[in-house]
């Protein structure tokens, strides 16, 4: 575009009509003679354009380090860090360059329990694989209808991973649903206001056993 338009300039248009048609202001036009007729070039100083780096690569590290361990931080968040930390003060915009460049994109937070125990869900599900068939299987869940923990949905993390926020899930009181779903579809159903101790859990285990367990093999939550 640039080229194009010192072409028109050259052929006799005004710089209001080329900037009308290109839709570039005059002043561009203008800096760009200048610098053709000053360096025989169209390209910036330096090769490039733009302000220089304001984060230093020992910066630009601890922030990959923050938003690897702490992945839903607002930007305004951030922004302090690096004021307190680095004594570095950024707009939003160039932070959202910075963490561009580092290739840390904001999507959707996977969100995962601090007590789960990767080790014990594995040997839980060797165990189902090798003992039983799918045909045995009733699916015992226990949703609510509210009381979630509070979370953040959109994090930061590199472009070919999701982001996890790993937090204890604390849950208030809420009405459970305690469904049992089958290849059928779902066979039973219990609402209970609440939370769902161990003894109702049980009950409603023992019941849903007592009806379907004959024929199925096994009821797993």
């Amino acid at each position: 575009m640039k080229e194009r338009a010192l072409e028109l300039i050259e052929e006799g248009w005004t710089a209001e009509e080329v900037a009308d048609v290109l839709h570039v202001s005059e002043k561009s036009i203008a800096r760009w003679a200048d610098r053709m007729e000053t360096t025989g070039s169209l390209d910036p100083p330096n090769g490039r354009g733009g302000r220089p780096r304001l984060l230093t690569t020992e910066i630009r590290e601890d922030l990959y380090q923050l938003i690897t361990e702490s992945p839903t931080l607002f930007l305004d968040e951030i922004l302090d860090y690096l004021a307190v930390i680095h004594g570095v003060f950024l707009s939003q915009t160039a932070l959202h360059d910075n963490l561009h460049d580092l290739g840390l994109t904001r999507k959707m937070v996977q969100r995962n329990a601090a007590e789960r125990d990767e080790d014990a869900r594995s040997a839980w599900r060797e165990d189902i694989a090798v003992n039983f068939t799918v045909e045995q299987i009733v699916a015992v869940d226990e949703p609510s209808k509210d009381g979630r923990t509070f979370f953040r949905k959109y994090g930061r993390s590199p472009s070919d991973q999701r982001p996890i926020d790993v937090r204890p899930l604390t849950r208030g009181t809420r009405h459970s649903i305690l469904p049992a779903l089958s290849l059928d579809g779902y066979i039973a159903l219990r609402i209970v206001e609440g939370s769902v101790d161990s003894i109702e859990f049980t009950i409603s285990l023992l019941t849903m056993w007592y009806v379907f367990g004959s024929s199925r093999g096994t009821v797993t939550n």
